[in-house]
């Protein structure tokens, strides 16, 4: 019985971990895609935007932002990057080398920032349209920091408490342009997005958990059996002299357990002295005192059980249950 309960903690344990675990990996494959998500949305919004630079007119745009924007770059790690305007060369130094591409495109960010800047609802339609094809259903807001003034998509500047929120992402070149996005997604979403293998585990543990739970009987049954309890009775066997009360070993004198026989073949009857007196000491001139004797060796037997011996005046005894 102890084995069986450990095994039975074990496995409500273990039920709690794998669940736990199931939910915090859920958790984490989230995140990751709303991540991803703001990623792809920063892209759409980047490339929207570097069109503009296409569509426009060389002379319209300042200091050669679309020659800059425009020129190819090259396959290789850089650890500054210059730009030439009418106003002089700029260099940018980074503190750990990056790709030419990367640099070009933080340079381009800090450039468009000048003639076409970054539009958080814009961006933030992105954002939602890509939660969606990933099957994640949440609100959402997004935050543009330029310098030290923030711009709120719509009217989500009130974050809920419970909202995931991205790492903040810095786009320009300048490392003056910081944008961040948060989503609040339900319960819901945590369960369709969970591993279908620990469902498949899950429903094993449970199956193995019911296997070795304890079957309680129906409500009636049990209150059958308390309206139904059996009556205590005595065992007796003359042969090996045996007593046994509520199933507990009685020692009895012989003759004693023959008059207790008697007595309790006839339950409820009077059984007179004379007839006691006839079976077992017919000729003995002090039956009277060995009846008493015997009758009150019988009573200490009885004493802390479910019968009584029940003296009739003047006629014999009778044996009861209390």
């Amino acid at each position: 019985m102890e084995n069986r309960n450990f095994i039975r903690m074990v496995g409500v344990m273990l039920l709690f971990c794998v669940v736990a675990a199931a939910f915090h990996g859920s958790q984490k494959r989230i995140e990751s895609a709303i991540d991803d998500s703001f990623k792809y949305a920063i892209e759409q919004d980047y490339q929207n935007r570097k069109l503009y630079l296409v569509r426009k007119s060389a002379n319209r745009i300042r200091y050669g932002v679309r020659d800059y924007a425009l020129s190819p770059s090259f396959s290789q790690k850089i650890g500054s990057y210059s730009l030439r305007t009418t106003k002089g060369v700029f260099t940018y130094q980074f503190k750990d080398s990056i790709y030419e591409e990367t640099a070009k495109r933080l340079l381009t960010q800090h450039l468009l920032d000048e003639v076409n800047r970054l539009n958080v609802n814009q961006v933030k339609s992105y954002f939602q349209e890509r939660l969606k094809q990933k099957d994640i259903e949440a609100q959402v807001g997004v935050l543009c920091l330029r310098d030290t003034v923030r711009y709120w998509s719509d009217a989500d500047s009130i974050v809920p408490k419970e909202a995931y929120s991205t790492p903040r992402q810095v786009l320009d070149i300048a490392g003056k342009i910081k944008v961040q996005a948060w989503a609040d997604y339900s319960w819901g979403t945590l369960f369709a997005h969970l591993d279908p293998v620990v469902y498949i585990f899950l429903l094993l543990l449970i199956g193995v958990l019911m296997w070795i739970w304890p079957r309680r009987k129906p409500q009636l049954e049990l209150e059958d059996a308390e309206e139904e309890e059996p009556m205590e009775e005595l065992l007796i066997d003359l042969e090996k002299n045996e007593l046994y009360i509520n199933g507990v070993p009685c020692v009895i004198a012989k003759l004693d357990l023959a008059l207790l026989s008697l007595l309790y073949e006839r339950l409820g009857e009077c059984v007179s002295r004379e007839e006691i007196k006839q079976q077992f000491w017919s000729m003995d001139e002090n039956s009277d005192e060995k009846i008493h004797a015997h009758i009150k060796n019988i009573r200490k037997i009885l004493k802390d059980s479910p019968y009584q011996l029940v003296t009739v005046r003047g006629k014999g005894y009778y044996l009861e249950r209390t």
